[in-house]
């Protein structure tokens, strides 16, 4: 009998679990939301993005040039570990 009366002590009260319930969808419902305006922000810098590369030469030129570095990177940098690697 001492199980059912420690169950008894140890349950918790209808009301104390509905707020946590409440409070956990409302974390959800937050998060889904900023997220939504996450992916609507991103796609609005993308949009930026192209707008600033059309208008102004000198951003263009540069991301240009940030472009072919990445591209020279991918060829340069697994040479280098093998070289790095092998002596």
């Amino acid at each position: 009998m001492s199980d059912a009366k420690d169950a008894k002590n140890h349950r918790i009260d209808p009301a104390v679990l509905d707020a946590r319930y409440k409070a956990a969808v409302a974390d959800l419902r937050r998060t889904q939301r900023v997220e939504d305006g996450q992916a609507g922000a991103l796609v609005y810098a993308a949009l930026a993005y192209g707008d600033a590369l059309e208008s102004n030469s000198l951003f263009a030129r540069a991301s240009h040039v940030a472009k072919l570095l990445c591209i020279a990177a991918v060829f340069v940098i697994p040479n280098l570990l093998v070289i790095a690697v092998l002596l």
